[in-house]
């Protein structure tokens, strides 16, 4: 990954582990696990390479609200709204906002478009 892809509360994989980032520098950042007791109390600082990105899912979707409007006969094109937000999926190409123009893959990228669509919300994974 590249700290420029991250910004203040996005979720990422660190060692296995979900965390959370919260504070992006050069070649680092500093993460937190949510799980643990003391939370942003207990942040360290790990490189930027030691990160990966979490994968996006339809059941993330699903699990923080999105509802399924439609789909194809076949089954492979679906819609997700939430909130005034249509996001697609299809089986080739992944995720999408608007009219193919925003492709995205991973749940931070999902917690960006949601900031700018003006939706405030912690997500479930």
């Amino acid at each position: 990954m590249n700290c420029k892809d991250l910004t203040i509360c996005d979720y990422i994989k660190h060692n296995g582990t979900i965390k959370i980032v919260d504070a992006v520098y050069l070649y680092s950042v500093s993460v937190y696990d949510p799980g643990k007791p003391w939370g942003a109390a207990s942040s360290e600082l790990i490189s930027v390479d030691d990160i990966e990105p979490i994968k996006l899912t339809e059941e993330i979707l699903v699990k923080n609200g999105f509802k399924k409007v439609n789909m194809t006969v076949d089954g492979d094109y679906r819609h997700y709204h939430l909130h005034g937000v249509c996001i697609s999926w299809e089986e080739q190409s992944g995720f999408w906002y608007g009219e193919g123009d925003i492709e995205f893959k991973y749940v931070h990228q999902l917690q960006h478009l949601l900031r700018l669509c003006g939706i405030d919300m912690e997500l479930t994974i």
